[in-house]
């Protein structure tokens, strides 16, 4: 579905409260009340996956929704003018990360699954949700010493993904600024495993969870958090959706967090 407030607006204006609503409308559309899939994983675990078009290509992402991350992601990215370079990986989400990324005219590399052999190259295991420990391993190229780094991510689960790019990066001697992630699967805990593993904090614009409504196990957005949305603007916004759904900051669990 495409909103037509949303579409009509040409820069969008992440301070106006009708553009903020459309584009959360839409993202939240792709994330919510999605059927799961059984998914054999790591140890040959069984888990439930949905697929999302912003996580997954599935439908296709369009322009508009890819529009409404790259608003959203504005009101948490606060440290682009002082980043070198943005870095991803080039699994289900390299797309929306590109396109999030290159709005801040920075340059972008992926860490990937399969090595180049080019000088400097720098390989991590890669354990998640998904895959066996020890069975997979990251390659990142293109981070030099004295980089600092927006790093982004289209999804938090269980945190392995983001651990390894994190190690990835900072055995270079990199610094990294801030990391994005689109949405966040609170059940999993992801958020707290990072911060224990190497204590960095993850922004992230949607909570999601499972839950059974007696169709079957299903996703559930909890809430959306707008960042650093002026007041009055947010206000505004929050007025359209139930009340709690909305929320200031990046998902920290206190004020002190936001702040530092």
């Amino acid at each position: 579905m495409s909103y037509t407030t949303f579409a009509a607006h040409t820069p969008h204006d992440p301070s106006d409260s009708r553009i903020v609503v459309d584009a959360i409308r839409l993202v939240v559309e792709d994330f919510h009340d999605r059927g799961t899939n059984a998914v054999s994983g790591k140890g040959g675990q069984t888990f439930s996956f949905f697929p999302t078009s912003i996580t997954d290509n599935i439908p296709p992402l369009s322009s508009e929704l890819a529009d409404a991350i790259c608003l959203l992601s504005r009101l948490h990215i606060a440290h682009a003018n002082d980043a070198t370079l943005g870095v991803g990986e080039e699994d289900r989400g390299a797309m929306i990360t590109a396109d999030i990324l290159r709005q801040y005219r920075l340059p972008r590399t992926l860490a990937r699954w399969t090595p180049s052999g080019a000088p400097g190259e720098v390989r991590v295991a890669l354990s998640n949700e998904y895959l066996a420990e020890g069975s997979t391993d990251l390659y990142l190229n293109g981070v030099r010493p004295n980089d600092r780094i927006i790093l982004i991510d289209d999804l938090i689960s269980t945190g392995g993904t983001l651990v390894s790019l994190i190690q990835a990066i900072t055995t270079t001697g990199a610094d990294i600024l801030e990391i994005f992630t689109i949405g966040e699967k609170t059940e999993n805990k992801g958020r707290d495993f990072i911060a224990q593993q190497t204590g960095l904090k993850v922004k992230t614009l949607l909570a999601t969870d499972m839950h059974d409504d007696g169709r079957g196990l299903r996703s559930r957005v909890k809430h959306v958090n707008l960042g650093r949305l002026d007041k009055t603007c947010f206000a505004e916004v929050s007025q359209h959706f139930p009340l709690g759904f909305c929320r200031m900051g990046s998902g920290f669990n206190t004020l002190a967090d936001e702040l530092s």
